[in-house]
């Protein structure tokens, strides 16, 4: 998520840009004025390595994070593939990464900025990703590709995007959906609970699961206009951003404007996104069906068991009953 900061040009406070935090549950928009980030000649002081790779990239590190650096290398390249891959198109862009080597540096590199649980933030403005290399709240190719994905939406769009755009889009390319997201829906949308997608860009004030809620309904709302659209047509929007505000490129791709969008998803979700959404989702089937399975399986052992234990109890009452064979047929001649 996104908040406006304020900097210097030594970065000991940041330019007028956006800064997108990473945690456990989903991204949060933190907005101050405090100072951010430890000004470059601070870093070298640190025993600070640069390591510059093609394509606009260069990795600031401690000496004994060169492997971990050059495994940052390869995950921040292969997100900024995967979002030309989603917008069908190429554009440079410079990223600049800091490789925090413990969790208490990551705290001092953005300046209390980020939870404790946080693991990565990004200013696009300055083309910045701050990643705790050691992290264990999030897998650092998850978190890097989130916040590429920031930074490459910021360097390709004329002008700034909703938020829930921004949100969705980089949960989409990181792959960060998981079942609880989709529980999380589920039991908003039966509950008449589910968040406006414009509402999401006031979730500095919300509480963490209201928060999660809120990058929940943007994935969805992407995933929903990719449906109704196609992947083409989000593509198309992208590509559109370069050159139209976010409402005008919305418009020319779909032919509708984003607040018509907005309404609609809003209403379709509320009446089907409890059942079809799960219905849609592989993580739910993956559990719910090997679950009936041997639920079924169950109940039929158990009513063999029954069965057999009646046929056993009937045979023994039987045995008790009859008569022998040879009096019955002297009986009845």
């Amino acid at each position: 998520m996104v908040g406006r900061l304020q900097t210097h040009a030594d970065r000991t406070r940041l330019r007028a840009g956006y800064v997108s935090v990473l945690f456990l549950c989903a991204t949060i928009f933190v907005a101050t004025g405090a100072p951010a980030l430890v000004p470059a000649q601070g870093r070298a002081a640190g025993n600070w390595e640069v390591t510059r790779f093609g394509g606009g990239l260069v990795i600031e590190h401690r000496p004994h994070m060169r492997a971990s650096a050059e495994r940052a290398a390869a995950i921040v390249q292969m997100a900024r593939t995967r979002f030309y891959a989603l917008a069908d198109t190429s554009f440079p862009f410079e990223i600049h990464v800091l490789l925090a080597s413990s969790a208490a540096e990551f705290a001092g590199l953005t300046r209390g900025l980020v939870p404790d649980w946080g693991a990565a933030a990004a200013v696009p403005g300055e083309g910045l990703v701050i990643i705790s290399g050691l992290s264990e709240e999030k897998p650092m190719a998850e978190a890097a590709c989130h916040e590429v994905a920031h930074l490459a939406l910021h360097a390709l769009s004329r002008g700034p995007v909703p938020r829930w755009f921004d949100e969705g889009i980089a949960m989409r390319l990181s792959d960060e959906w998981s079942i609880a997201y989709s529980v999380r829906l589920a039991r908003s949308a039966l509950a008449n609970r589910l968040l406006p997608l414009h509402s999401v860009e006031r979730v500095l004030s919300f509480e963490r699961d209201q928060a999660a809620l809120a990058y929940a309904v943007s994935f969805a709302a992407i995933r929903w206009f990719e449906k109704r659209h196609g992947e083409r047509a989000l593509a198309l929007l992208l590509r559109s951003l370069a050159s139209h505000p976010f409402d005008e490129a919305f418009e020319r791709v779909t032919g509708s404007d984003s607040a018509s969008f907005e309404r609609e998803w809003l209403r379709s979700a509320r009446h089907s996104y409890a059942l079809v959404g799960l219905a849609d989702d592989m993580w739910i089937w993956s559990i719910l069906i090997p679950g009936l399975f041997f639920l079924a399986l169950g109940v039929r052992w158990w009513r063999n068991r029954r069965t057999l234990a009646r046929w056993k109890r009937e045979d023994r009452d039987s045995a008790s009953s009859d008569e022998p064979l040879d009096e019955h047929v002297n009986e009845t001649y």
